[in-house]
């Protein structure tokens, strides 16, 4: 995207950690926007904050698992904003435990917040985007764990791979219809957040990284180098395992 000041951006998950830091990244850039986040305490703390330094956001407490719900956060942007150009799927969770040892609810929980959350967004905000006729971006924060299985993170590594392969196929749905609107997705490594307080890279990192892949429009958005030689190795460890069997 060319043109960043006064445009219109969705963020979820935005009361904490990187959808906080990408929405400051934001209004930092002249956007106007939506802040979403099933805690609504903390969020509208947030929100209150950039407002008062001069920011034009407006908090909305939702649960992404509802596809009711996101949908109004879309319709909030573009009854209060007038539009809506750029969304951010970003609102996660993570559990851990053995595959096999993790309740059927704590499967779902990570899955339908982590994948469905992201399916839901894009359901209900890209048509909006669409509707502009203008410039527009989508991205879906995923994780390292979308391309390097992690140990005892079932159903995190299985959302954040999901997360992955739906940002590409949406981004090749977007080309063939001719849209001036880009996706990408984000691969953090370890980020200091919440949910990772041993993590050494600063969130702020990621939202410059996010910026970044709107302007450029990047396809995969790395935030460091954490892990990037056991990827590689995973790679070529797949294209190597190919083989031309006949009967």
């Amino acid at each position: 995207m060319k043109q960043l000041e006064g445009r219109v951006a969705v963020v979820t998950g935005a009361a904490s950690g990187i959808g906080l830091a990408i929405a400051e990244a934001l209004v930092d850039e002249g956007l106007r926007v939506v802040m979403a986040d099933i805690d609504e305490h903390q969020l509208t703390g947030h929100a209150a904050r950039l407002n008062e330094q001069g920011a034009d956001v407006h908090a909305i407490a939702v649960d992404v698992r509802d596809p009711d719900a996101v949908a109004r956060v879309g319709r909030a942007a573009v009854d209060r904003f007038g539009a809506l150009h750029v969304a951010v799927n970003n609102a996660g969770v993570v559990n851990r435990g053995y595959s096999w040892e993790l309740s059927l609810d704590e499967w779902h929980k990570v899955i339908d917040i982590n994948l469905w959350g992201v399916i839901h967004g894009i359901r209900s905000f890209v048509p909006l985007i669409l509707a502009t006729g203008e410039e527009g971006h989508v991205v879906n924060v995923a994780s390292m764990a979308a391309v390097l299985p992690l140990d005892r993170l079932g159903p995190y590594t299985v959302a954040k791979h999901g997360v992955l392969g739906l940002t590409d196929v949406l981004r090749a749905e977007l080309a063939a219809v001719g849209a001036p609107v880009g996706a990408s997705v984000v691969m953090p490594g370890k980020i200091r957040t919440a949910m990772n307080p041993i993590g050494t890279v600063q969130a702020s990192t990621v939202a410059a990284n996010v910026l970044d892949g709107i302007r450029r429009d990047r396809s995969y958005i790395f935030t460091d180098d954490h892990s990037t030689s056991q990827v590689e190795d995973r790679l070529r460890s797949i294209l190597g395992s190919r083989a031309d069997v006949r009967p």
